[in-house]
């Protein structure tokens, strides 16, 4: 080998060997997020590093169009084309939960924001916790809701706090009085529920918050740090209160001084009508007649099922009325409401449709 030929290579080594070192000593950076209002909660907690407990099987099949059908309507076609039994003869997840935002603010469960938003958007006012943010919860049936079932069905609802499987099919056997739901229809559903989670837009997070989180994720320093802060704006546990009727020496404290009439018919049209009107999702059929107005008056303080008292807090699975659909929890609808609906019953019962227009400038 010539001396030309040695130094040139000689030369080239050198080359390759700062090459590498000069490879190897770029310092590695997390990929950096813009965090819009448009971008996922779920996308900003996993790129913080938190474990994404509700992620899609992908060894399961699943649609999401046949999921939204089963919520929404109780029955779908399976991937053979065949159309499925119900899922339960009475009460889709419909008829429980919305689908819609509640509320502006995803964090908001004041039940009176809730009615007020709900009722100017016609979104109906129901006892189930909303859909839309469910897949990104990581908890789903409180203490209150596992002590109340016995034996067996406190099991599963205690299985399915963790599992968001396992709580949609506790839902649909033990609340819905359904049928077993098939591994491919519950896989599908949570890929309806992956339509409906949150985004940033949906929470009012301050501007200080998002840079520290994208400052978190662009350096991967101080993540849990950003992660605990997040969690903050949103519900990963849905709060649920579960509440005995009043006592019955409360419940004729009303008046036009105490309650709203107003209030009061907005509950009865978003959430009495919802399943009561035509009995479509009850075998108990309601109206704006004087005449069911009157019934439901002469019900209030009675131990029965029409009493509006243990119809919204009893159920199923409970003393009361066993048979009764998932009942409102204190998060879902108020003692202030309650009366509120009361009073407006009450008014209705003794003018009829002149209440309306009576009560209408209070």
């Amino acid at each position: 080998m010539s001396k030309t030929t040695s130094l040139f290579s000689l030369l080239l080594l050198s080359i390759l060997a700062l090459t590498q070192l000069a490879v190897h000593s770029v310092p590695e950076h997390a990929p950096s997020l813009e965090i819009t209002n448009e971008t996922k909660v779920w996308k900003v907690m996993t790129s913080l590093g938190k474990v994404n407990v509700n992620v899609l099987d992908k060894d399961r099949p699943s649609s999401k169009t046949k999921g939204e059908q089963l919520v929404t309507r109780g029955y779908t076609s399976s991937f053979k084309g065949n159309k499925t039994a119900l899922t339960s003869k009475k009460l889709f997840c419909v008829a429980c939960h919305t689908t819609e935002k509640e509320h502006p603010n995803a964090n908001n469960t004041s039940p009176q924001s809730r009615l007020e938003y709900g009722d100017s958007m016609s979104i109906p006012f129901l006892p189930g916790a909303p859909f839309y943010g469910l897949i990104n919860r990581v908890a789903f049936f409180t203490n209150d809701y596992q002590n109340i079932f016995a034996h067996k069905n406190r099991l599963a609802l205690q299985v399915g706090h963790r599992d968001i499987r396992k709580a949609i099919q506790a839902c649909n056997t033990l609340y819905a009085k359904g049928r077993t739901l098939d591994a491919w229809e519950i896989e599908s559903i949570v890929a309806y529920l992956w339509t409906l989670e949150l985004k940033i837009g949906d929470l009012n997070i301050p501007d200080n918050i998002i840079q520290v989180a994208e400052e978190a994720i662009k350096t991967n320093k101080d993540n849990a740090r950003a992660v605990n802060l997040m969690r903050r704006y949103y519900k990963e546990v849905y709060p649920a209160s579960l509440v005995l009727p009043l006592p019955v020496e409360e419940r004729n404290l009303i008046s036009p001084v105490l309650n709203n009439f107003s209030n009061g018919k907005k509950v009865y049209k978003q959430s009495c009508l919802h399943c009561h009107a035509g009995k479509r999702y009850s075998n108990f059929k309601l109206d704006r007649a004087q005449k069911t107005f009157k019934f439901l008056k002469k019900h209030f303080d009675l131990p029965t099922r029409y009493s509006i008292y243990d119809a919204v807090r009893y159920s199923p699975g409970s003393k009361g009325n066993k048979n009764n659909i998932p009942h409102y929890t204190e998060q879902r609808m108020s003692n202030k409401q309650l009366q509120d609906l009361r009073f407006y019953i009450t008014q209705k019962a003794k003018l009829g449709a002149e209440a309306d227009n009576y009560y209408k400038h209070f």
